[in-house]
């Protein structure tokens, strides 16, 4: 997904606020998650969200987004953000997070996903990481 940022989406100083940029990380985890399900989902969790770069007003903003691990119900989707200078083509990565996505039926419950099928290494290993992490969250859960 790509977006121009604009002044409406900024500070007075020309940053664009991190919650503008949390709303376009949200749309792309979304539609990831309600394409690999098949359904409507719901955002249960955003974690490990990190601002690595300021994005100014002017920038275009790419947001990646990919699925890293899938449970009974929710899928646990990889956000990266980049920014283009659109004057010279030079990108800079500017926001990571994951985002915990549940599929839900017509009433708003929770609803089994398709498993995830990994065919590369490196996808074998983010899959592993997610599933450390997601039971790193039900640990937490269980805790709390």
């Amino acid at each position: 997904m790509a977006q121009l940022m604009l002044p409406a989406q900024a500070n007075p100083a020309g940053f664009v606020h991190g919650g503008e940029l949390m709303k376009l990380m949200d749309n792309a985890a979304g539609v990831t998650a309600g394409r690999h399900s098949n359904s409507y989902v719901v955002t249960a969790q955003v974690n490990d969200i990190r601002f690595l770069q300021p994005v100014r007003v002017g920038a275009l903003v790419l947001v990646y987004a990919k699925i890293t691990f899938v449970g009974r119900t929710s899928m646990e989707i990889q956000i990266e953000v980049e920014t283009e200078d659109l004057s010279n083509g030079q990108r800079t990565k500017a926001l990571t997070s994951y985002y915990t996505m549940v599929a839900v039926d017509d009433e708003g419950q929770p609803k089994q996903v398709p498993p995830l099928i990994v065919y590369t290494e490196e996808e074998e290993k983010l899959f592993n990481e997610g599933m450390q992490r997601y039971n790193a969250r039900k640990t937490a859960q269980a805790k709390a």
